[in-house]
């Protein structure tokens, strides 16, 4: 399987994907991967704020359009992934079920599908709706908030039930209470995703539930429109294993079942999850570390020392301190229901202080989350838990004794009813306090080397992954999963990670352009790491095929250092921005894309790594296309990725360009078409020998630690990588009789691919 990652929304519709069919063919593609189809909040630029389960949605396609999509990929011979959204919908006001709660409250036909804590001491019987700018009194003093029977109206938006009069005017809401949006950081009674108030969780693991929100996917399944499933946010769920084996068995053996799911560096898949695997982060982390240049470590951690005047922080430790942060100031709501609901069940010593054990223990966690089903916690989750009271030992010691008796407590109950619901419910807290804590915001403070903070991988400089240990990662993977360089989630582009790779390859020209750089430009209140970031958000986003001004390059560069500063949460924030602060860091990068001098240096330093650049974007492609797995491509990214976070990774594609990419000549080196031609190379191998790669082993061959080298067999036929870390190297063809090269010297001539078809050519 080749699955291209399609976003769908009103300015790419399913009638759009359809005119460009023959093309994702051409290019060797067998398999759509598409985003979230059902109907999404109007505007919706991703389709995971579903506002109705049951339905298409309209902005995207008609039933009609939908069927001749699947008419015009069986014609092909391609097959289609969907993306499910079983965690959470929309709250807004145009999700059709959560108008019965506005309406009915709890008895709502359809208020118990979200996970909404009724009997909360706070506020019982009524939901806080955290959708005002100030508070209560105050927005409805300006006449901003009005009731009405079944309804309420915020600003502009008409929160009501289906049988709403406008007319008949009322004094308050029986069920809802609007609260001003920054109230859940001190209290909230439903679940939400992440700290996304607008997205509200889903009590999926209730089967009606469950039924309810698949019933349009499962209708696709059984018309074999769809032929896989990838699962969004499956950490998310109370209970995943419990999920997803209700779901293989809903959907039989035939559907392939991915799962968005983090793995932490060794970390394997539950063996219980009847899955294909994942969506292929684990892969992207391994290869970006891969092709990282660990040699040149101390310069890297001495030039950032020097120029931030900062001690390198300790990294485990700056990612715990965020993580404890984030459950005490944004996820504190969320603390205190675990703590009440706890509360009952636990010792009289466990109690005391417990809000600040338990804060302590998540916030120490080293796994996303563990998965319990009932019964004693097994070996393994008791040694995670034992992993995270170790780290508050070491760096909050006076909450070391708790937390291990916490952990003691756990190993000796044997969970079920309440205590297994609580557990279950501290773990759906666990993974979006990773997620923040790691990815949105230590990954926003940490710049020492700005391409490992990526979603699935580690920025800590004493992580390495040499070559025997990538080669034991492919091992211990599934043959079935994905192989993903790029997503919609991904912080950047992966030719933008290939070229910081690059730099890894070139310390002393990388340290000279940043003194360079810090010695003409004033930095006013910039600190040196906002700086740093402008630094290599340049060299990422910079392109060589064509003028920035062609690429919008300031616009985007000047969102991303918005995004980027307030998700670090130190220099600027979202919930209290400081705009003149941005505005001086943006100015930084302004200076050096309108000095002539300044960006003619950039330009003279990305020439001089463009080699090792392009050696490492290649070396992606055959890794993504030619290792045990199935190769995923996000959207335009068969052209070089300079993009930024989204919503700079969810542009729109130019596929009459890059449809003209695959026949012509390149212009230059740094010409696109060159990318897209290799890959298209290495497709059409994978789908003219589909056998092949569905089933043949994966052998490492002794090369040492500056070449990686493996060889694939299958009923005679076979295959020989070999990709050296530095562009420069010559490579020795196989030495048995029979071997034709697949990819040629014009790709650079540390990159082998030779095929053998099992016949005698030479």
């Amino acid at each position: 399987m080749t699955t291209y990652r399609i976003q769908f929304n009103a300015d790419f519709t399913v009638k759009d994907l359809i005119q460009i069919l023959d093309y994702l063919e051409e290019l060797g593609i067998d398999t759509i991967y598409g985003s979230p189809i059902l109907t999404a909040h109007p505007g919706s630029n991703h389709g995971y704020d579903v506002t109705d389960p049951t339905t298409l949605n309209p902005e995207v396609t008609t039933e009609k359009d939908w069927q001749l999509l699947h008419e015009q990929l069986r014609k092909r011979g391609m097959a289609y992934m969907q993306d499910i959204v079983p965690n959470h919908t929309a709250l807004t006001p145009e999700n059709v079920w959560f108008k019965s709660v506005i309406a009915d409250g709890p008895e709502g036909k359809y208020a118990g599908h979200f996970d909404i804590d009724w009997s909360h001491p706070r506020l019982p019987g009524k939901m806080i709706l955290p959708v005002l700018g100030d508070e209560p009194e105050a927005v409805s003093q300006a006449g901003q908030l009005t009731y009405y029977r079944d309804g309420i109206k915020v600003y502009e938006d008409y929160w009501e039930g289906p049988d709403a009069d406008r007319d008949d005017r009322r004094d308050d809401n029986p069920y809802v209470a609007p609260v001003h949006w920054l109230r859940v950081n001190d209290f909230i009674n439903y679940r939400r995703f992440f700290t996304v108030n607008q997205l509200i969780g889903m009590r999926t693991e209730e089967e009606h539930v469950y039924r309810d929100l698949h019933e349009r996917t499962f209708e696709d399944v059984r018309e074999r429109r769809i032929d896989h499933l990838r699962v969004d946010h499956v950490d998310g769920l109370l209970d995943p294993t419990g999920y997803l084996q209700r779901l293989r068995e809903s959907v039989g053996d035939d559907v392939g079942i991915y799962v968005e799911k983090i793995l932490e560096p060794g970390e394997q898949l539950p063996a219980d999850w009847p899955v294909e695997g994942t969506t292929g982060y684990d892969f992207l982390a391994a290869v970006n570390r891969l092709l990282t240049n660990d040699d040149t470590n101390n310069s890297f951690s001495d030039l950032y020392e020097s120029l931030t005047e900062e001690r390198l922080p300790d990294y485990r430790e700056l990612v715990f301190r965020n993580k404890l942060m984030l459950v005490k100031e944004h996820f504190n709501g969320e603390l205190d229901n675990l703590v009440r609901r706890w509360d009952p069940l636990l010792t009289d010593e466990l109690r005391q202080d417990f809000k600040e054990t338990l804060a302590h223990w998540l916030a120490a966690f080293p796994v996303y989350r563990i998965y319990p089903a009932g019964g004693p916690l097994t070996n393994h989750e008791i040694t995670l838990s034992m992993e995270a009271a170790t780290v508050v030992a070491e760096h909050a010691p006076d909450h070391g004794r708790q937390v291990l008796t916490w952990v003691n407590w756990l190993a000796h109950q044997d969970f079920e009813g309440k205590a297994l619901e609580y557990l279950q419910r501290t773990q759906q807290l666990s993974g979006p306090l990773m997620a923040k804590g790691v990815e949105d915001t230590t990954f926003y403070q940490f710049w020492r080397q700005a391409h490992l903070n990526e979603v699935g991988g580690s920025a800590d400089p004493g992580d390495r992954l040499p070559v025997r240990d990538f080669h034991q990662f492919i091992q211990g993977r599934p043959s079935t999963t994905m192989n993903a360089t790029a997503t919609h989630d991904t912080k950047r582009g992966e030719d933008g990670r290939a070229f910081l790779q690059a730099l890894t390859f070139y310390p002393k020209e990388w340290t000279d352009f940043v003194h360079r750089m810090r010695e003409a430009l004033d930095l006013g209140r910039v600190r040196p790491r906002g700086f740093y970031l402008v630094l290599q958000s340049l060299v990422a986003g910079y392109p060589l095929h064509k003028e920035p001004e062609a690429a919008n390059l300031r616009e985007r560069l000047h969102a991303y250092l918005e995004k980027a500063i307030r998700e670090g949460k130190e220099m600027s924030d979202w919930a209290d921005p400081d705009l003149d602060y941005e505005r001086e860091l943006k100015a930084l990068g302004d200076r050096i894309l309108d000095e002539a001098s300044l960006r003619t240096a950039l330009q003279a330093l990305l020439r001089t790594i463009w080699p090792q650049t392009r050696h490492n974007s290649f070396a992606q492609v055959i890794l993504k296309c030619m290792v045990p797995g199935s190769p995923d491509i996000y959207q335009g990214t068969e052209s070089w990725d300079l993009s930024f976070v989204d919503p700079d990774n969810r542009r729109p594609v130019d596929y009459r360009e890059r449809s003209l990419r695959l026949s012509r000549e390149p212009d230059d080196k740094y010409d696109p078409a060159q990318k897209s031609q290799l890959l298209q190379e290495l497709l059409i191998l994978r789908r003219d020998n589909p056998k092949f790669f569905a089933e043949a082993d994966y052998q490492p061959l002794s090369e040492g630690d500056e070449l990686l080298a493996f060889r694939r067999q299958h009923a005679g036929q076979q295959l020989v990588v070999k990709i050296a870390k530095r562009a420069e190297t010559r490579l020795q063809r196989p030495g048995e009789p029979g071997f034709e090269r697949v990819i040629t010297d014009r790709y650079g001539s540390g990159l082998g691919v030779w095929w053998h078809s099992g016949g005698e050519r030479t």
